[in-house]
């Protein structure tokens, strides 16, 4: 659920981050979040923004909404203005018609950063139709084995077209993800469900507002942590193991669980292991990942210093091992890492955080999708069935006619249309009683 238990927690001044990101938005999704992560300051006194943003759209209006607060966001309109309609052929054609001047665009953003997201939301024109084409850029552009893509999971209420377009996208990428980055996933069924029991009286548009900060912030800590602490112990997830998981294929997993540092005790295993494992499961942005089959995992947990000193225990870390290497027993490298920090002062209670890549694509969310869209298109082929209305009807004059009329005997020749053509006004006030 979406708690203050699970909420971002240490985003503070002047913390160091492990690598500086670029964010590549596409469409009106895409647009939205590249925009809100870029957004992120690590200095509020002095505004400093530590990221940047190439938002890309071919609605005008659309990318006249999106409104950042960091000036070195940049935006590129494609095409006439008017949008792509959901027709992620025409969101791909526009996008290459313009491929040279967002070539030349990327490299210009983005020249003095380490990683760059590509972000889209699937199931629109412009960003479903341009991901695969931006992948293409990316690779093209420096960033091959520099860049990973955020994508979006439509809601199963959005119709057939939305759901089409984006498992089309989807299933392209997962057969190439071999040879790509992490892929995070923000499913917003799982989401927007979330929000709207525990915010029920809440606006669709506060509710975007929230998932994008959301998204944001739990990247931005993710990236955080893993610089800025010191480490209490032999192992440390630090900034080049975070850079090892940014390269490795398939989605990435990202959960977090904080308690109160008066509710956890160090000799009762159960009192936080079976929490996080739920949590772990559950996940952030989305969940229904088989996490035996992470290739690579870490776990952070961040304290101030006094709870530190008497949580950070042998048995605590045996406990944490054992949780561990019973969701992922064989990933190839899942260290442990504690932090503390004297800033928290004792008032923030024990942040955990995991992460774990390599993994295949949630199997039950993609099939909910696909069933979903099949049972849409049953529905839309039925719609299509012809219905005779006139089925048992038969006329007088009917019965006596020729059963075997050709074409042109029962809607006349050519010669004959035209000639009744010019009686166009006389059919029209029979038909329609003018």
């Amino acid at each position: 659920m979406i708690t203050k238990e699970n909420s971002p927690t240490f985003i503070q001044d002047g913390k160091n981050m492990s690598m500086k990101f670029g964010f590549l938005g596409l469409g009106m999704g895409g647009t939205s979040i590249a925009a809100t992560c870029a957004d992120i300051k690590t200095s509020i006194k002095n505004n400093h923004h530590p990221y940047t943003a190439l938002l890309i759209n071919s609605n005008e209006i659309d990318l006249t909404k999106v409104q950042p607060i960091n000036n070195n966001t940049k935006k590129l309109l494609i095409g006439d203005g008017k949008g792509a309609g959901r027709d992620i052929s025409m969101g791909e054609e526009l996008y290459k018609a313009k491929a040279d001047e967002i070539s030349n665009a990327v490299k210009t953003q983005f020249q003095d950063v380490d990683y760059v997201w590509l972000v889209a939301g699937l199931g629109g024109g412009t960003g479903t139709g341009a991901v695969i084409q931006a992948i293409g850029t990316l690779l093209n552009s420096g960033f091959s084995g520099k860049f990973g893509m955020i994508l979006t999971l439509p809601r199963l209420k959005e119709g057939k077209t939305v759901l089409d377009n984006a498992l089309q996208r989807l299933k392209k990428i997962s057969s190439v993800m071999e040879n790509l980055g992490p892929i995070l996933l923000v499913d917003n069924e799982k989401l927007f469900n979330e929000f709207s029991q525990e915010k029920p009286n809440s606006s669709v548009s506060e509710y975007l507002k929230f998932s994008n900060r959301y998204v944001a912030e739990a990247l931005h800590e993710l990236n955080t942590v893993t610089a800025s602490y010191l480490p209490t112990s032999e192992y440390h997830f630090d900034s080049s193991e975070f850079e090892k998981i940014l390269k490795t294929p398939g989605l990435l997993h990202f959960a977090r669980f904080t308690e109160k540092s008066s509710a956890i005790d160090a000799s009762q295993q159960l009192s936080y292991a079976q929490k996080l494992k739920d949590l772990i499961n559950r996940g952030v942005l989305s969940d229904g990942y088989d996490l035996n089959d992470s290739k690579r995992l870490a776990v952070s947990v961040l304290t101030d210093t006094l709870t530190a000193n008497r949580l950070f225990t042998f048995e605590f870390t045996k406990t944490m091992e054992d949780l561990i290497n019973d969701i992922s027993p064989t990933a190839l490298e899942k260290p442990i890492a504690t932090y503390q920090t004297n800033e928290l002062k004792g008032t923030a209670g024990v942040s955990f955080y995991a992460v774990f890549a390599g993994l295949d694509l949630p199997k039950d969310r993609i099939t909910e999708m696909v069933l979903e869209h099949r049972k849409l298109q049953e529905l839309e082929n039925q719609k299509k069935e012809k219905i005779d209305l006139f089925a048992g009807f038969e006329s007088e004059s009917s019965n006596k006619s020729t059963p075997n009329k050709s074409f042109d005997e029962l809607f006349g020749s050519e010669s004959d249309n035209n000639k009744a053509a010019s009686n166009k006004d006389v059919l029209m006030d029979k038909l329609f009683d003018n």
